[in-house]
């Protein structure tokens, strides 16, 4: 009887250990996998942060005469990032000009809405970060 009982004992140490070890393994995984998904977030938000000062000083940097900025795509080592302008101009034409509004007042004529997409390459990441900003004349 005794012989039965630390056999049964033991094996039911020794499943309850196994168990433990599943659970210790799962647990790993998962913090390593929130590890590298927060290490990419964080760069996302760099990205959309550095994409965003670049379309501002584009907009700057731009000699109207020759048109205006319609959308900038720019690549990082892990992400695409798309920068779309819509314009709020008095001299806006709304039925031909898909990308501006008509200005009601000086003060906002010249103010441009910028419209920054990062997305992410790789397949494993589904991040995909947005932006808006006004940037007055």
């Amino acid at each position: 009887m005794k012989k039965g009982f630390s056999l049964l004992l033991s094996i039911i140490f020794m499943v309850v250990m196994a168990l433990i070890g599943v659970m210790i393994m799962k647990f790993s995984a998962s913090s390593s996998k929130h590890a590298s998904t927060s290490i990419m977030d964080i760069r996302a938000n760099l990205a959309l942060r550095s994409a965003t000062e670049y379309a501002i000083l584009a907009l700057q940097g731009h000699d109207y005469t020759a048109g205006r900025i319609h959308e900038i795509n720019l690549t990082y080592p892990f992400y695409r990032a798309n920068i779309k302008f819509h314009y709020f101009l008095k001299d806006c034409n709304t039925s031909t000009d898909q990308d501006c509004s008509y200005a009601q007042t000086p003060d906002t004529n010249g103010t441009v809405l910028v419209y920054v997409t990062v997305m992410s390459k790789l397949p494993q990441f589904h991040i995909r970060k947005v932006k808006m900003t006004l940037q007055n004349p």
